[in-house]
């Protein structure tokens, strides 16, 4: 193995693989993370957020507002009494 600098060739080699499967990904989500994970995000998240994830998130915050939601103190009772109160 030869040393450049401070990275091996296998390194490099290592790098242009990734750099490869990248330019042949079509999926808008991975790239998404992929962006994100290499620190490429810009602004808000929210606009890397797939639409139907947005819906999704959008329809639930519309139930709490109609005061459909379960409360969170009720969820976090019931979970502290099933999983913390082990007989």
């Amino acid at each position: 193995m030869f040393i450049i600098g401070s990275l091996s060739v296998m390194d490099i080699s290592l790098k242009y693989k990734i750099i490869e499967r990248i330019l042949q990904i079509n999926d808008e989500t991975l790239l998404n993370e992929i962006k994100s994970l290499v620190g490429l995000s810009e602004g808000d998240f929210w606009n890397d957020v797939r639409a139907e994830i947005k819906q999704s998130i959008n329809h639930a915050k519309d139930e709490l507002d109609r005061g459909e939601g379960i409360p969170n103190s009720k969820v976090m009772a019931e979970i502290k009494d099933r999983f913390l109160n082990i007989r």
